[in-house]
């Protein structure tokens, strides 16, 4: 009888050192790989040539400042060549000014190539746009509020109207789907274009946590405008 209790002492503390061992061995795995960052991106799509562009799109802010908005300034952002950036001061806040002579669509082949004997207006159709973008990210040096943003991370600027919407997406039916709100926004564009020419403008920001345990883990949350 003693030598099974002893037996079964041993096997039990073997299970919790390995226990330790490997509480141990995910902690340092989640601690070294965690991050938290924020991500800005405008998109523009046009269908022709514009000239003289002027556009004054949503940005990120927080407490009267714009973080990632001075990255850009700084030049630590992608965007092309030839573009100016600037934050401006606007009867509706901070926004980003994008300046250039010139904007002209980028077409590219679809990967999949058409058919042998594809026809020439079938070919001119397999060209796609590639869109134009600036783009930047920060590091955050604190876990971000993905859970409740508003008020305690940078939010795009400016926000009218602001109404709680329901969230479309598919979710998990054993967890609260996240919190979604409407609102409206400003753009402002001037260029000079052919009278049809189409031009869209998109910004997004994305402020995420992640972490890597034996798979990549995290949680984010999301403010667009278009």
């Amino acid at each position: 009888m003693r030598t099974i209790t002893k037996l079964g002492i041993g096997i039990l503390t073997v299970i919790v050192l390995l226990a330790c061992a490997w509480t141990y061995h995910t902690r340092h795995l989640y601690e070294k790989t965690y991050r938290s960052e924020y991500r800005y991106e405008i998109t523009i799509n046009t269908d022709s040539a514009v000239h003289n562009v002027t556009l004054y799109v949503p940005l990120p802010v927080f407490e009267e400042e714009s973080k990632i908005g001075e990255e850009i300034i700084a030049e630590n952002a992608s965007k092309p060549d030839g573009w100016d950036c600037e934050i401006v001061e606007t009867e509706h806040g901070k926004m980003l000014a994008i300046c250039t002579e010139e904007m002209a669509p980028d077409f590219h082949s679809l990967p999949v190539p058409l058919p042998e004997g594809a026809d020439s207006d079938r070919s001119s159709k397999a060209q796609v746009d590639m869109p134009k973008r600036v783009s930047a990210m920060i590091h955050a040096n604190h876990e971000i509020n993905t859970k409740n943003p508003a008020g305690n991370e940078p939010m795009l600027s400016p926000k009218y109207n602001l109404t709680r919407s329901v969230y479309m997406m598919p979710y998990p039916e054993d967890r609260s789907p996240p919190a979604c709100y409407d609102y409206e926004s400003r753009i402002y564009a001037n260029y000079t274009a052919p009278s049809d020419a189409e031009v869209s403008i998109h910004a997004e920001l994305t402020g995420a946590n992640n972490w890597w345990v034996y798979d990549w883990s995290g949680n984010e949350y999301q403010d667009w405008s278009a």
